[in-house]
């Protein structure tokens, strides 16, 4: 019932994603805030922002040729001025436009047999596959390529700075790298699967770091991920039907609980005064407070270029 909950139901509570999971799993009070009352800063975030532009341009090359690196930094930079002015360049500095424009042709010389070796059938995907038949997981890929060894998927991932080890650790049990995976499973034979590959562009004040990072999730390591997925969206389940018998007159919130050592994460959680200060936010939670906004993750909202709703389980 959606008229159960002391708070205001919105449908994107049963869209879940692994990004929406992975912010579960590293804090339910904080996934509580961002996702079940959709609060978000107000304040740009140069992060996202520069990376999704940096997926247009990604895609521009693709699409088009790796000599078209000018028109690639121009859908870039369309892409990222619709948040981020020119004034605040000095603040991101070097994930700015002015280093992209120096970035393109560099990265477009170094893989310049891309093309060559890779057919691209698809790029920014959205989509559903099925992870249970009760359970319905949502998905972006940036692309699907077939080349020689078979089906494969390259995300790109941008960061200031190189990749040390320590970045590259975050993605070894991924529940990303997984959702991608299965959803090749789900198009493809399983041995014509070639797995994934990050794509990495790291940028620093005088250079440049462009990796690429592969993975290949076999049948057993598929089954671990899928163990976890169901593991964790049980629990959210579970939260939701705690949530339900919670009121704003109890002293605590009891569904939803702080998980204190996420608290330094995301260069701070945002909501962390409000874990200090509000033991039962259902009493707070009428209108998003001063610097926040509501606006509830919904991937499928996203820009997206083709749109893939897979009903069968994976490939055998």
């Amino acid at each position: 019932m959606t008229d159960s909950y002391p708070i205001p139901y919105n449908p994107t509570w049963d869209i879940i994603d692994s990004s929406k999971l992975n912010d579960f799993i590293s804090c339910p009070r904080m996934f509580f805030y961002r996702h079940l009352l959709g609060w978000e800063s107000t304040a740009p975030n140069n992060h996202l922002i520069f990376g999704s532009a940096w997926h247009v341009a990604m895609e521009y090359l693709l699409l088009n040729g790796y000599d078209k690196t000018d028109e690639a930094y121009d859908a870039f930079l369309e892409y990222y001025r619709r948040e981020l002015s020119e004034e605040t360049d000095f603040l991101f500095e070097p994930k700015v436009p002015s280093r992209v424009k120096i970035a393109l042709p560099e990265y477009a010389d170094k893989y310049r047999a891309d093309l060559n070796e890779y057919e691209v059938l698809y790029t920014e995907i959205a989509g559903t596959v099925p992870i249970t038949p009760a359970i319905v997981f949502h998905f972006r890929m940036d692309t699907i390529l077939r080349g020689i060894n078979g089906y494969k998927s390259s995300e790109h991932k941008t960061k200031g700075g190189s990749f040390a080890s320590n970045w590259l650790t975050q993605w070894q049990n991924s529940i990303q790298i997984g959702t991608y995976h299965h959803v090749l499973y789900c198009l493809y034979p399983q041995d014509e699967v070639d797995g994934i590959t990050l794509n990495g562009a790291g940028f620093l004040k005088t250079k440049f770091d462009f990796q690429r990072f592969p993975f290949k999730w076999q049948k057993d390591r598929m089954q671990v991920w899928l163990n976890t997925v169901i593991h964790y969206v049980t629990d959210l389940y579970g939260e939701l039907g705690i949530l339900e018998q919670c009121s704003p007159n109890e002293d605590t919130l009891t569904a939803f609980p702080l998980r204190p050592t996420s608290c330094d994460k995301w260069f701070g959680c945002p909501f962390v005064d409000f874990c200090c200060s509000w033991p039962n936010p259902l009493r707070e939670c009428d209108e998003p407070p001063i610097g926040f906004r509501q606006r509830f993750w919904n991937p499928i909202e996203q820009p997206h270029t083709h749109e893939m709703n897979l009903e069968g389980g994976e490939k055998e």
